[in-house]
């Protein structure tokens, strides 16, 4: 009789690896309960509108990635990609935004995006994450940066690097996709066959491509920071000087842009070199366009997602293997 076994890009958790994980969540709801954060559980599964709507068409999230179907009732379902719209979803539909003014959550949750399985990236996945919604402050942009790298630091996790960036406003946008794709038309034939795909819909995706040729064709392009408006750049710049009153230092990545089509303003990744390709741990960033986007509200918003399978990766959880041990 053939053995079944686990499907491909999943794993089973168990003994030590177990034990690594119950460590960062339980180190992580600590931390994010000290903060202020209270925990939300979201369904495994949503309409898949939902994430069209929320992550935009054209990304490699919902074009290539996620798991979608339709059930019994013909009702076309997607299994959780991300985190972020799900919470805002679950903010609208129980008008949260009618009780409090500031709201702050945390989750912990299972997500499957059909990716090449590697090293610290798997189909089925774990996240821990956080949103604030109703604050626009600069400042709350640094609290989260902070958290995060806080967060990182308590994990054992060494040789971190913040790297941060502006992606302006809609209109700023708007504009800037202009001008690159203006920038890249005549290069088009010599990028990637994904940036090729990406260069009409989803052009910023381009700077921020891994690929050496891709980077070598587009160094010369014009950066998004560059023409962000007065109030954006105060924005950023608030950011900025809050991260040196919170003692976070950081690198302006000006390719920085992050996957997701429903980031504004400040967006952000922190990085560790100890996991060389898969050295991402933690990235999000404001996305005050969101709530409007999905329920036309006026809330302000910013989050990050921390990927539990990347920090576990890490072999330089000294606390935690004490634990363990």
């Amino acid at each position: 009789m053939k053995l079944i076994k686990a499907m491909r890009g999943t794993r089973d958790i168990y003994d030590v690896e177990a034990l690594k994980f119950n460590f960062i969540e339980d180190t992580a709801k600590e931390l994010l309960e000290n903060y202020g954060f209270g925990r939300i559980i979201t369904p495994t599964f949503e309409s898949t509108d939902l994430f069209k709507r929320g992550i935009g068409e054209g990304t490699d999230i919902v074009d290539k990635e996620m798991y979608t179907f339709s059930d019994r009732g013909n009702r076309s379902i997607t299994l959780r990609p991300e985190g972020t719209a799900p919470v805002v979803r679950s903010y609208l539909e129980n008008k949260t935004y009618g009780k409090e003014d500031l709201t702050k959550y945390y989750y912990i949750n299972n997500m499957f995006r059909y990716e090449r399985p590697q090293a610290g990236r798997y189909r089925e996945f774990y996240q821990i994450g956080v949103e604030i919604l109703g604050n626009g402050s600069p400042m709350a942009d640094a609290e989260v940066i902070s958290m995060g790298y806080r967060l990182m630091e308590k994990l054992g996790i060494e040789d971190l690097k913040v790297n941060i960036n502006s992606v302006g406003g809609n209109e700023t946008r708007a504009k800037y996709r202009e001008l690159l794709v203006n920038y890249l038309t005549p290069k088009k034939d010599g990028l990637c066959v994904d940036c090729q795909t990406r260069y009409e819909a989803n052009p910023l995706r381009v700077l921020d491509c891994k690929n050496k040729n891709c980077q070598n064709l587009t160094i010369d392009a014009p950066m998004l920071p560059d023409n962000l408006n007065a109030e954006e750049k105060e924005h950023y710049e608030a950011v900025k000087k809050y991260l040196d009153i919170f003692s976070v230092e950081y690198v302006e990545n000006p390719r920085l842009v992050r996957g997701l089509d429903y980031y504004s303003s400040t967006v952000f990744e922190i990085i560790t070199e100890k996991l060389g390709s898969q050295g991402t741990v933690l990235g999000g960033g404001r996305y005050d366009n969101l709530i409007k986007q999905l329920g036309d509200k006026e809330v302000s918003a910013v989050g990050f997602g921390a990927g539990v399978d990347r920090m576990s990766l890490n072999q330089l959880m000294h606390t935690g293997k004490k634990r363990l041990n």
